[in-house]
Parts: C-alpha cells; sequence; structure tokens
C-alpha cells in the first residue's frame, strides 16, 4: 500500500535556526498518527509542512491526498462578529445547507447551526471546526492539538469523535497532541518529535522506547483513562 503522505530527508530552517532535521516518515491511507513532543519540539511546523503553509528547507515532500481537512489549535476572529454557525460554515465552503447540516449533524453539532459562532464553548467551537473540515470530504485530516484548553471530559469525548470519524470515513489521520496518555489510549501509531522523529510505533512499542523515556520522564507511563478520570481534574 502506498502511503498518502512521504517526508524524505526533510529538514526546516528559521533565521539560522534548526526546527527540523532530516525528517523521515510515512502516513498510509486509513490510519490514525499522533505526533507529540515537548513545547518546541517542531511538531506544529512538521504539520505545517504537510498542509503545504511551510515549505521545507531541503528534503521532499510527497502528497498523494487530493483534498485535505485542517483544523488548527486557534480559530483567530472577532468573537463580536454576530455570524452563526451556518453563516461561518458557507463562507468557507460553497456547498448547499443540507451538506452543512449533514456535518454539523455527523459530530453531534447539529443543534449549534443557527448558534453564534462566538458564543460556543471550547468543545461545541471544535465540533463546528471538525464539521468544516470535513466538508470538502478529505482524504487526510490534520488537527493541531485541538484539545488545547478542554478539560479531560471534553478531551475524551473529542478523542471518541475523532475515533468515531476515522472508522466512518475510513481516512488518514494526523493529530498533534499534547495529552500523551489520551493519546496512547487512541492511536494506532505514534511519531515521537524532538526536532526529528526520535522515536516511533504502535503505542505498545513506544512504552518501551528509552528514547520516549528521555524525553517525557519515566513518570509518563502510559495508562487507560477511565470513566472517573474526569472527577479528579
Amino acid at each position: 500500500m502506498k502511503p498518502i503522505l512521504k517526508l524524505q530527508g526533510l529538514s526546516l530552517q528559521f533565521g539560522g535556526n534548526n526546527i527540523l532535521n532530516n525528517i523521515a516518515l510515512e502516513i498510509l491511507p486509513h490510519e490514525m498518527v499522533s505526533l507529540i513532543g515537548l513545547n518546541g519540539s517542531g511538531k506544529t511546523s512538521l504539520l505545517k509542512i504537510m498542509l503545504g503553509i511551510y515549505k521545507p528547507s531541503s528534503g521532499l515532500v510527497i502528497n498523494r491526498a487530493k483534498r485535505i481537512g485542517y483544523v488548527p489549535q486557534k480559530f483567530e476572529f472577532d468573537r463580536t462578529t454576530p455570524f452563526s454557525v451556518k453563516e461561518l460554515l458557507s463562507t468557507y465552503n460553497h456547498v448547499p445547507e443540507s451538506v452543512i447540516r449533514k456535518k454539523l449533524q455527523e459530530v453531534d453539532a447539529g443543534a449549534l447551526i443557527n448558534k453564534s459562532f462566538g458564543a460556543l464553548s471550547g468543545g461545541q467551537m471544535q465540533r463546528v471546526l471538525i464539521a468544516n473540515a470535513l466538508l470538502n470530504n478529505p482524504e487526510l485530516l490534520l488537527l493541531d492539538e485541538p484539545t488545547s484548553g478542554l478539560d479531560v471530559a471534553g478531551e475524551k469525548d473529542f478523542y471518541c469523535l475523532i475515533k468515531q470519524i476515522h472508522q466512518k470515513y475510513k481516512i488518514a489521520i494526523v493529530i498533534v497532541s499534547h495529552d500523551v496518555h489520551m493519546v496512547f489510549d487512541q492511536a494506532q501509531k505514534i511519531l515521537c518529535v524532538d526536532h526529528g522523529i526520535v522515536c516511533h510505533g504502535h503505542p505498545d512499542e513506544m512504552k518501551k522506547s528509552k528514547e520516549f523515556t528521555r524525553i517525557f520522564g519515566p513518570h509518563l507511563i502510559p495508562f487507560k483513562h477511565h470513566k472517573h478520570d474526569a472527577d479528579h481534574s
């Protein structure tokens, strides 16, 4: 099976600083992958190369995805602007209202269609942004720390939603995440970034990785989230 996205010998420099060094990775169709790493490790820069926002200083990017969906870490806008969810999605996508309603319903946000976007909670806003990313029926979905600002219960709900989307659409999904524990609970493959891909593999393999322990410390032993976790946040 050919990868839908492949990076070879990829490096990125900004202002003389090495952001990414000799990155090599493959994302297969239908694969759910998590990019993890400490702040400043280059995770978001790597995602922006996948999106085509950044051009690498060297190396090769082979992208076979005809359509890419993107959910940013932050959506900058004026919260006082009185536009509804429907108006927002219509502005960014030239699709019938019926399609917008369908995508919102798929992410359990159908009731929000006429709500003011600026009045939504963080979790509601993320669901709307996911619906927006799905409107072009992407083959590759990229999410940049989408659970930033959500509580434990909100994070768990969000990852359950992403898992449902993955199962329904059978698309490749790449998530940049700061929540190591949740990543180990949900991802099929993990890429640990520290200006390069320092370790990668199935969660069970990563638990034994010395590089993972070096970066995150031995105290970060992955565990399974349980229903009562949210009660102790």
